[in-house]
């Protein structure tokens, strides 16, 4: 997990502070409590609001189980607390692996920039062209991150049929916040609230086009 996880990588650089903890370790300290977990299978559609994960909040962690005891952890890694000396922010996704030994790949990144040194590009933005969208084919899973509330950030896990109907109706939107921004009111406040509501109904295809239609 490189820097993302003290007990990976102890130093981000020499003389600053350690790298803070991921998910996966927290758990296994019961730092983190189930309540504060949610779950979705694969094939499954649901959309939530992640806390920084260094901050703490009432939810921190989407967990995804997969065949075999393998599971997916998505956390929001922000630049606070302990992530402050972090190189990034967004949306970090883990692969658990509870078979393999300590140290062999019992917990891994799923980079989304592998060209980028030492997993310093590795979380999941919406504003980053290459990184907007995690696939697994094989699981029937795709998980994008989506917009700020506050420091919250917004997940939605959904199917790959579905992902870039999502992808676009989610970059239209922030498309339409920034042409707008707030406060909106009247019209654009309705077409806003219109399009939230789409895309909270996973109809991404309408979300999209009620946005394009006010751009």
């Amino acid at each position: 997990m490189g820097a993302w996880d003290v007990m990976s990588s102890h130093y981000i650089e020499k003389n600053s502070p350690p790298p803070g903890l991921s998910s996966f370790t927290r758990i296994r300290l019961g730092w983190i409590s189930s309540d504060q977990v949610i779950g979705v299978n694969p094939g499954e559609e649901k959309g939530a609001f992640l806390a920084p994960l260094a901050k703490g909040g009432k939810t921190l962690v989407i967990k995804i189980p997969l065949p075999g005891g393998r599971y997916y952890l998505v956390e929001n890694r922000q630049r606070v607390g302990s992530d402050q000396i972090q190189p990034d922010a967004g949306l970090l996704i883990l692969k658990v692996n509870p078979e393999a030994q300590e140290g062999s790949g019992t917990a891994m990144i799923m980079n989304a920039d592998r060209s980028s040194p030492n997993f310093s590009r590795a979380p999941f933005r919406v504003d980053q062209e290459g990184r907007r969208v995690f696939l697994d084919k094989e699981n029937h899973l795709a998980i994008l991150p989506l917009w700020l509330q506050g420091e919250n950030l917004g997940v939605l896990v959904t199917t790959p049929e579905k992902s870039q109907d999502a992808l676009r109706a989610t970059t239209r939107i922030l498309k339409l916040w920034e042409k707008y921004p707030e406060p909106r009111t009247g019209k654009i406040k309705k077409i806003s609230e219109e399009c939230l509501a789409a895309f909270k109904a996973f109809d991404f295809q309408k979300s999209a086009r009620i946005a394009e239609q006010a751009l």
